[in-house]
């Protein structure tokens, strides 16, 4: 019975660390009563769970009679040790360019600092992704600002926790080419596109608009063999993986940066519109600063991807 005390208790001190996370000096903590409705549990669980916090240092409180009991202090560092209770998980695309690298490398060194274990899965498809996230299954996901942006508008219940900027997703996208001699999308070509990359489906089909041309389903990662094998004529690609690996037999011409293809080229954290706890995560520990120091070293040559 002892065992299944502490186990509860436990749980109830990780999920009100979560909420508390959320909350700033001289804000006002919800009413045990609260806390009871919404976990389930007796008030007894709920004030064993406070009362730890409190003797951890996470939180002082104070009593002001019929106005409630507010929050003097408050020390997030302490607190998501609790309210994280295990490793994060997070999810972004496969590291097949060095600012990919450096992105993943900024990610773990990040979350390093500040004692938090990270581990990163490494998942095709931006829409599988946010579904990941959207199925609790991963707490965030690295996508770009357009992917989450078109996810938010089709309301999917996620939220842009750090948005890195341009230029940290992807440089620029191409199009690349069977043909040498081409440099423009024709009627009749045969397209590669993956369905589960809302960016390059985005940009094919602006690209293709009233066009007469075959579209052909197939992974992302495919797209380069199958142009050399002439099962496709073109398609969209990132010219990050071009220019680190030297791909000389591809032919491609770079795309003109409209304002869309700049919110494809920005990196950003996605995690659950509910998820306070990772927000006030990233917001307390100045995430954005710490990823975006060490994917430049990363692209400059100066870090070894570590990852």
């Amino acid at each position: 019975m002892n065992e299944i005390f502490l186990k509860k208790t436990g749980i109830i001190t990780n999920y009100i660390a979560s909420e508390l996370m959320a909350l700033k000096k001289e804000d006002r903590l919800p009413i045990i009563s609260d806390y009871q409705k919404r976990f389930g549990v007796s008030r007894g669980t709920v004030q064993n769970a406070l009362n730890f916090l409190k003797e951890k240092g996470a939180i002082v409180c104070e009593s002001r009679g019929q106005l409630g009991t507010f929050l003097v202090d408050i020390d997030y560092g302490i607190l998501q040790t609790y309210a994280i209770s295990g490793p994060v998980l997070g999810t972004m695309p496969l590291p097949y360019s060095r600012r990919y690298e450096g992105l993943a490398t900024g990610l773990y060194a990040a979350f390093e600092a500040q004692d938090l274990r990270l581990n990163l899965a490494y998942v095709r498809g931006a829409k599988e992704r946010i579904r990941l996230v959207c199925t609790d299954a991963y707490r965030f996901a690295i996508v770009s600002r357009f992917a989450a942006q078109e996810a938010m508008h089709r309301g999917e219940p996620v939220q842009i926790a750090v948005d890195f900027g341009n230029h940290t997703y992807l440089s620029q996208h191409v199009l690349v080419f069977a043909d040498p001699g081409k440099e423009r999308i024709e009627p009749g070509m045969k397209i590669g596109i993956d369905d589960s990359s809302p960016d390059q489906c985005a940009v094919i089909h602006l690209l293709t608009l009233g066009m007469e041309v075959d579209l052909i389903e197939m992974p992302a990662h495919q797209l380069l063999s199958a142009l050399r094998a002439r099962k496709v004529d073109a398609g969209v690609w990132n010219y990050d993986e071009i220019a680190d690996k030297d791909y000389r037999d591809i032919p491609y011409v770079l795309l003109d940066l409209t304002p869309a293809l700049c919110d494809m080229g920005a990196a950003v954290m996605l995690c659950k519109q509910d998820d306070s706890a990772m927000m006030a995560i990233v917001e307390n520990n100045a995430i954005e600063g710490a990823v975006l120091e060490v994917q430049g070293q990363v692209l400059s040559g100066e870090k070894v991807p570590n990852y």
